[in-house]
């Protein structure tokens, strides 16, 4: 639990101090200004890593945690929105159609 916190924290002090313009560049992006432009996307970020940081138990909200982290570091490389959701729908595509032939296979192997 204590490593957790600290692994969020050590994030959430990053994305602060030493990744400060691309957090308010992605905060501007998703229409935020002043100080909620660096503080909404590092404490998402952080809030991402302390639930990622639990190895025991993944599930759905990790995946979603991986999501967000995803959003905001293209949002903050490509500085566009659209290419960002568009590279989002090609991934969740791309993937779905992998466990989709990936459940067909197991399928198969077991008749």
């Amino acid at each position: 639990m204590l490593g957790r916190v600290a692994a969020a924290l050590i994030a959430y002090l990053l994305c602060i101090f030493h990744f400060q313009n691309s957090m308010v560049t992605a905060g501007n992006l998703l229409g935020l200004s002043g100080f909620w432009a660096l503080f909404i996307p590092s404490a998402l970020i952080g809030l991402a890593v302390y639930r990622i940081s639990d190895l025991d138990s993944w599930g759905l909200w990790d995946a979603a945690a991986f999501l967000i982290l995803g959003g905001i570091f293209m949002l903050a490389i490509t500085g566009d929105p659209t290419a960002t959701a568009l590279e989002f729908i090609k991934g969740v595509t791309g993937f779905g159609l992998a466990g989709v032939l990936a459940g067909l296979a197991a399928k198969n192997r077991r008749d």
